[in-house]
C-alpha cells in the first residue's frame, strides 16, 4: 500500500501547535530515532563496570549512528510498510536495553518502569492519554526517586528525559502502526463501495442496453416487416454503438473488481480451435471499412489449461482495438505454439495507424490511450489494454507490442498451456 499522507512528528498530541510538526514518514522516523541513538550512545560511552572492551563499544555506537544515517539513503516508499520499521523497532529495544545493562547504574524498579510504560504506549489508543502518559512518567518516576534516603548517582538525571523519548518513540510507532491500518480498512472499503455501486450501475445499463439490442435485433432480422437497405445499415450502426457501450459497462465493472483485489482464475482444460472459431463468428470484417481479417490458425493445435473466460476477454479487447484503428488494409490473427515450450502464443497483427514510441510506455495503463485525437475520434475509455494486461499476468503470461506510426502494430501474447490436450482441427481460412 502506498501512502502518500504525512505523519505528524508527535500523532499523539492534539494541540495545534504540535500539528506544525507534520513531515513525511521517512523524516519523523528518522528524526524520532536520534534522542534514541543519542541516549543509547551515552550510556555505553560511561558504564558502572567495564564489562565489554572499550573498543568494541565505541565500533557499536558507531554502528548504531550508522543506522539511523543510512536511513536517509533508503527509499521513502519502505517507510510505508510495517514490514521495514517493526523490526528497526524491536531492534532499537534490544539496544535500548542492551544499553541499560552495560550501564549498569540502573536498578530493577527502573527496568520495571521502562518494559511497562512501553506496555503501556502500546495498549493505549487515545492521543490525549499517551499524551499525558509521556508526560507524566518521567515527573511521577522523579518525585518518587527524590524522595527516597537513598543515595544516587548523577547519572540519574539522565532517566528523566529517557522516559520521555521512551514515551515519545513507542507512542508514535503505535500510532503509526495504527494509522496505516486505518488508511488500509478504509481504502479496502472504499473499493467495496465502489465495486457495490458499480455493480447496480452495471446492472442499471444492462437492462435497456439488452433491450436495445433485442428490438433492433429483430427489427434487422425482418420480424416486424421488410427493411430498407438504409434502414438496416442505420440498425447496424445502432448494434455495433450498443455493443461498444455494453462493452465499456463491462470493462468497468472488471475494473472496479480488479481494484477490490478479486481477480480469480478458473482454469479449465478447452480447445484454442472453438474459442477461435467463436471470436471468428462474433468479429466480421467491418462492413464500411475496406479491412480484410486473416484466422491463420494450425491445424495439429493443441488444448489449453487455463481461464478460457479470461483468454476470450484477452482476445476480444485485442482484435476489437485492431478493429477499431485500422481503417483500410489487413488484420491478422494468429496462433501456434510457442518456441518455449509448454507455451501458446497468440498474436494480433494489424496494418492500421500504429503507436508512436512516446506512447508505447504507457499503452497498457489506466485510462490512457496512445493518440488523443485518435481517442476522440474513434471512442473509448482506455481500459482495454489495462485489462488485456491484468488479465495475462493473472493466467501466467506476458504481452507484448511492436508498432510504428502509420505501419500498424502486433500484439503477442504468450500463455502456458498448463496440461496440454490433445491436437485440434484447424479453423477452415
Amino acid at each position: 500500500m502506498k501512502i502518500d499522507d504525512t505523519i505528524e512528528l508527535f500523532p499523539f498530541a492534539s494541540s495545534p501547535a504540535a500539528t506544525g510538526f507534520g513531515m513525511p514518514i521517512k523524516a519523523s522516523v528518522v528524526l524520532i530515532r536520534w534522542p534514541v541513538v543519542i541516549i543509547c550512545s551515552y550510556l555505553l560511552l560511561y558504564p558502572l563496570k567495564q564489562l565489554l572492551p572499550e573498543s568494541l563499544l565505541h565500533l557499536l555506537i558507531l554502528f548504531y549512528v550508522g543506522s539511523n544515517v543510512g536511513l536517509y539513503f533508503v527509499n521513502e516508499k519502505q517507510f510505508a510498510s510495517a514490514s521495514f520499521y517493526s523490526p528497526l523497532v524491536v531492534a532499537d529495544t534490544l539496544v535500548l536495553t542492551f544499553s541499560l545493562v552495560i550501564n549498569g547504574h540502573v536498578e530493577t524498579d527502573f527496568y520495571l518502569t521502562y518494559f511497562l510504560l512501553i506496555i503501556i504506549c502500546c495498549i493505549f489508543e487515545n492521543p490525549r492519554i499517551l499524551t499525558l502518559i509521556s508526560l507524566s512518567a518521567p515527573v511521577v518516576y522523579g518525585l518518587l526517586l527524590f524522595r527516597s534516603n537513598n543515595d544516587f548517582n548523577p547519572s540519574v538525571y539522565l532517566r528523566l528525559p529517557f522516559l520521555l523519548i521512551i514515551a515519545l518513540f513507542y507512542g508514535y510507532f503505535t500510532q503509526l502502526v495504527r494509522a496505516q491500518k486505518r488508511l488500509k480498512q478504509e481504502a479496502e472499503q472504499r473499493n467495496q463501495g465502489k465495486k457495490e455501486v458499480l455493480d447496480i450501475v452495471s446492472h442499471e445499463f444492462r437492462t435497456p442496453l439488452n433491450l436495445i439490442v433485442g428490438y433492433a435485433q429483430a427489427v434487422k432480422d425482418r420480424v416486424f416487416g421488410e427493411v430498407t437497405k438504409e434502414q438496416e445499415e442505420a440498425l447496424g450502426k445502432i448494434l455495433r454503438q450498443s455493443d461498444n457501450l455494453l462493452y465499456m459497462v463491462n470493462a468497468m465493472l472488471d475494473l472496479a473488481r480488479i481494484d477490490a483485489g478479486e481477480v480469480s482464475t478458473d482454469p479449465k482444460e478447452f480447445s484454442v480451435v472453438e474459442l477461435l472459431r467463436e471470436l471468428r463468428v462474433n468479429h466480421e470484417p467491418p462492413m464500411d471499412k475496406p479491412v480484410a481479417m486473416q484466422w491463420l490458425i494450425p491445424a495439429d493445435l493443441s488444448t489449453m489449461r487455463s481461464d478460457q473466460a479470461k483468454l476470450r476477454i484477452i482476445l476480444q479487447n485485442l482484435i476489437n482495438n485492431a478493429i477499431k484503428f485500422t481503417d483500410e488494409g489487413t488484420i491478422r490473427i494468429s496462433a501456434r505454439p510457442s518456441a518455449d515450450h509448454g507455451m501458446m502464443e497468440f498474436e494480433i497483427a494489424d496494418s492500421g495507424i500504429g503507436i508512436s514510441k512516446e506512447s508505447l510506455l504507457f499503452i497498457f495503463d489506466k485510462f490512457r490511450q496512445g493518440d488523443s485525437s485518435s481517442t476522440r475520434q474513434r471512442g473509448g475509455v482506455g481500459l482495454g489494454l489495462h485489462l488485456v494486461k491484468v488479465f495475462t499476468e493473472s493466467l501466467g503470461g506476458t504481452i507484448s507490442v511492436e508498432s510504428e506510426p502509420g505501419q500498424g502494430s502486433t500484439f503477442t501474447l504468450v500463455l502456458p498451456t498448463g496440461a496440454a490436450g490433445k491436437a485440434t482441427k484447424s479453423i477452415p481460412r
